[in-house]
């Protein structure tokens, strides 16, 4: 690590350790494998709950999950000072929240069923052309192309990813779209075959969205310090080799 870093991580230590949180954070749970669910053991884990056990940890807070938020209502809850905390967020111009710093990328993609998928599409466009029916999730990312599906009549929603692969299963869709990961988590749980279209929808970088009601710009700088400390320390990126390592699949 070159000295200049060293110095400047070592510098902003005492302003992590003194804006630290006065109570637990709260975040809003969501069973979204394999970045947050409850295990065997009954013990919360996944790739998001580790990175945000290690960021909060170097900033001096603590983390409490809130359970039953449905997503329509975490937006209203944050601004209100009601959830302190929201994971994997894409920044969009608001006076009710503060975003950190990235600490992770995110890639949403194509899926069909590895009998069907047509490799030789190179983008979304070319699927509607095709009239192909696109399964997706009801979250937050926006995807322009979704809009041009819906208007054609070509367009189903699903909740959660175990849904989703259910409805390709069962061939009330012809493609699957959503977040790379958790779409080909649950097509290996649920024993189903889809392939990934060879192209990204979607990659970005994602942030913690943190309320401005309940949450100050300290601890807004300790959640930056902690992402650039424990990046440069590699420990981020630890974790997250591990669970996308375990998640890996062919493109």
């Amino acid at each position: 690590m070159p000295l200049r870093t060293l110095i400047a991580l070592l510098l902003c230590a005492p302003l992590l350790a003194t804006a630290g949180c006065t109570r637990a954070l709260h975040v809003p749970f969501e069973d979204w494998r394999p970045y947050s669910f409850i295990d065997a053991n009954g013990r919360h884990t996944g790739l998001e709950t580790e990175l945000l056990a290690a960021v909060a940890q170097a900033a001096g807070c603590r983390v409490s999950y809130v359970r039953g938020v449905p997503r329509n209502r975490r937006m209203p809850m944050l601004a209100a000072g009601e959830l302190d905390l929201l994971i994997a967020a894409t920044p969009v111009p608001t006076d009710q929240a503060w975003y950190t710093r990235p600490y992770r990328e995110e890639v949403f993609g194509a899926f069909m069923r590895a009998s069907e998928a047509q490799q030789e599409a190179r983008s979304m466009d070319d699927l509607l052309r095709a009239r192909l029916r696109l399964v997706t999730h009801r979250g937050p990312v926006s995807v322009p192309v979704i809009n041009d599906f819906n208007a054609q009549g070509l367009l189903t929603w699903f909740e959660d990813y175990a849904k989703g692969v259910q409805l390709m299963a069962l061939r009330r869709g012809d493609v699957l779209l959503g977040d790379s990961v958790a779409i080909a988590h649950a097509a290996r749980a649920a024993g189903v075959s889809l392939v990934e279209l060879p192209f990204d929808v979607v990659r970005g970088p994602v942030t913690y969205k943190l309320s401005r009601k309940s949450m100050s710009e300290a601890q807004l700088k300790a959640f930056d310090q902690a992402i650039q400390r424990l990046e440069a320390q590699g420990e981020l990126q630890r974790i997250r080799n591990r669970w996308l390592a375990a998640s890996a699949k062919p493109r």
